[in-house]
């Protein structure tokens, strides 16, 4: 239910935008309080670029040699991108910025909690990352604290924009007649 609140703010935030998975990661990153959710896990990287196919796929194995796990480090995106930038092209690069939100935290609880919840009866409520750290320390699990704090923490920006601009999530256009 939260991961439902989660995504409905998100399109409000965002809207009229209709990428829904990057509208919920966005959000979460820029408004949900969480200091490691926008962070990029090298191993989500591989994952999501090989799901995508055709080019992608070739980035993903690069990734992969470059960030050969099982334990891994978690990034910011622009440490990423640079150590990226020593073994890829500018123009690999440059289509990689457009796609590095399927790389974050937040993706994971978008791909992996949030989709398997919202089209699947009893899937999976949390996440954990036992061979993830960041900056030398074991990171956080996804659950439904964190989760819960993210919502509040959207809601509390929705609520800002609607008092700030007395219309409806702080804009009257995202209700349809």
């Amino acid at each position: 239910l939260c991961l439902s609140y989660i995504d409905s703010f998100a399109q409000m935030l965002f809207w009229p935008s209709g990428k829904t998975g990057k509208n919920f990661v966005d959000a979460v990153i820029s408004f949900g309080g969480d200091p490691t959710i926008g962070l990029v896990h090298p191993l989500q990287a591989i994952r999501e670029y090989k799901r995508m196919k055709s080019i992608w796929n070739d980035v993903a194995v690069k990734i992969e040699a470059i960030f050969p796990g099982p334990e891994y480090e978690l990034l910011t995106q622009d440490q990423f991108l640079q150590i990226l930038s020593t073994h890829l092209p500018p123009k690999i690069i440059t289509l990689v910025t457009t796609e590095i939100w399927r790389t974050t935290i937040a993706s994971i609880a978008y791909f992996y909690i949030r989709n398997p919840s919202i089209h699947f009866f009893g899937a999976g409520s949390d996440m954990s990352f036992s061979k993830t750290t960041y900056k030398g320390d074991q990171i956080s699990g996804i659950d439904f604290k964190r989760l819960h704090n993210i919502a509040i923490n959207l809601h509390s920006e929705l609520r800002r924009r609607s008092e700030t601009t007395n219309q409806w999530f702080g804009n009257d256009d995202i209700i349809h007649a």
